[in-house]
């Protein structure tokens, strides 16, 4: 248990919970505007002819791809904050694996039991609300664009194992980037390891 207690997964957890929280309440609030305002409906005249077709079934749920798209984009400043607020150092190996992994196999598991348990839909909710900006938008995508229809659940499987690693590794990624105060010092350390 203690191999799971890593900062940076600590840490992951805390944003992810936060920035799950305000994209539902933003895709919440886009679909209500859109259902009052009838904003779906501008989206899908602003698409090109061949989608809008695909575009009129979905025209109310259109307007939620925006915070949806937003709130993934938020995990890579989300890394990098967190790491340069902590002073953490970059995630080694271990700790980027367990990173990538640990999140995405506790949404892999719920959408597993939602599929296996007859009427596992309270699962599949929690599930959806797990992993909301990278669900949500695999979701309307998936919708939109006809995966799934016709029998071949390919792009089903392969949409959820992603949609399982997205927000983990955008948040890794973030956390890559350079911050140069906390590079240097890592620098310093390894290069007096080394004369040691």
């Amino acid at each position: 248990m203690k191999r799971l207690l890593r900062p940076i997964l600590l840490e992951f957890c805390r944003s992810h919970l936060i920035l799950t929280a305000v994209v539902s309440l933003l895709t919440v609030l886009a679909l209500t505007a859109s259902g009052l305002l009838g904003l779906g409906n501008a989206v899908r005249d602003i698409l090109p002819f061949p989608l809008q077709g695909a575009a009129s079934e979905l025209s109310g749920t259109l307007p939620a791809l925006i915070p949806m798209i937003l709130g993934l984009v938020a995990y890579l400043p989300a890394g990098r904050f967190t790491r340069k607020r902590n002073l953490l150092p970059r995630p080694d190996v271990e700790e980027a694996l367990l990173l990538l992994l640990v999140p995405a196999a506790a949404f892999w598991l719920l959408l597993a039991l939602a599929y296996l348990i007859p009427h596992g839909t309270g699962l599949l909710v929690a599930a959806m609300l797990l992993n909301c900006p990278a669900y949500g938008l695999f979701s309307l995508l998936a919708q939109f664009l006809g995966w799934g229809s016709g029998g071949s659940l390919w792009a089903v499987y392969v949409g959820g194992l992603v949609t399982g690693l997205l927000p983990p590794l955008l948040y890794l990624m973030g956390s890559y980037l350079p911050i140069a105060a906390l590079d240097r010092e890592e620098d310093l350390d390894e290069e007096f390891i080394e004369k040691q």
